[in-house]
């Protein structure tokens, strides 16, 4: 009878110290997928495995991605690492320290117009915010509607491509030249009184992108994919060509100029050209985040379902 009961108080202290049932949501949920980065961040070794340029600015943030992680998959979500810093008007701060995010992988459904962040992992994120894709209701819990009027929204313009009014085409970000001048929140009026607004002003929801007047002087250049195509222009040789558009980032984002970029990518040679003037190709240079490198990877590399490839007028 003691052994009976001994054996009934142990089976009893275990059930009291065994982890309890998830919820039923948790059960049935579309599992989450392991994280892309290392778990403790590592944040140095992966920003130091990664090439980084300017993504976007805006009033108090700076984006940077790695172009080369960028790809497409078969369910058109769009992904890539990235992190973000806070803007100030110390223009020599190093893009690694102590104030970054990330680096973290980022996905966009560009026609769903939602996004899925892994800083955002579901199972931090805030209830109301947890749910699935009901564009894409198949994929992993963590999508976020994208709303209007936010830098994310102007980080998707660029990544999902945008169309102007007095051209046809859907341009694509590729580089931007320059960074905009960083312009302070007021925190207090003429007056000296407060600004009611200023704090909500540094939060993430009134993070808004400010471009300057139409001065074309001293302004960013950004340089655009047209229709994110490109053609095979010797199948044999490898050599393929991109259209590129240069806009300055003014309020009325005033063209510059048109370009033929050609890449042979057996031989990592390109030219950039002017549209219409005979291509004259040259090597790479040494510098993973310069135009030419990133373009050519774009030409060049595999970014999945991303790129649009035409030869002799069919398209992938």
């Amino acid at each position: 009878m003691k052994k009976v009961v001994l054996l009934l108080s142990i089976l009893i202290t275990a059930c009291t110290f065994l982890p309890s049932a998830p919820p039923v949501n948790k059960i049935t949920a579309v599992p989450v997928e392991h994280p892309f980065f290392n778990i403790p961040p590592m944040n140095l070794e992966d920003y130091q495995s990664r090439t980084w340029i300017l993504l976007a600015e805006s009033s108090s943030r700076a984006w940077f991605y790695d172009p080369y992680s960028l790809t497409q998959d078969k369910d058109e979500i769009v992904s890539y690492d990235a992190f973000f810093v806070p803007r100030s008007d110390k223009d020599n701060l190093q893009q690694f320290n102590a104030t970054m995010v990330g680096p973290y992988r980022q996905k966009i459904d560009c026609f769903g117009n939602h996004q899925w962040s892994e800083i955002f992992y579901a199972d931090k994120m805030p209830n109301q915010e947890t749910y699935k894709n009901p564009q894409k209701p198949n994929l992993e819990y963590g999508w976020i509607k994208i709303k209007p009027s936010t830098a994310l929204a102007y980080v998707r313009t660029r990544i999902c491509g945008r169309k102007f009014i007095d051209d046809k085409s859907i341009n694509y970000f590729l580089y931007q030249e320059g960074t905009m001048k960083y312009i302070p929140p007021k925190l207090v009026d003429s007056m000296g009184a407060p600004v009611k607004d200023a704090i909500k002003s540094l939060e993430p929801k009134g993070d808004s992108v400010i471009t300057p007047d139409n001065a074309t002087v001293n302004v960013p250049i950004f340089y655009d994919v047209i229709n994110n195509e490109i053609r095979r222009v010797d199948a044999k040789k490898d050599i393929r060509s991109m259209r590129i558009s240069s806009y300055f980032l003014n309020k009325n984002l005033t063209k510059k100029s048109d370009y033929l970029f050609t890449a042979n990518c057996q031989a990592k040679t390109f030219s950039f050209a002017p549209l219409g003037k005979l291509p004259q190709f040259q090597e790479l240079d040494a510098s993973k985040q310069s135009l030419s490198n990133v373009a050519f990877d774009r030409a060049c590399g595999n970014h999945g379902d991303y790129m649009n490839i035409v030869t002799s007028g069919r398209s992938k």
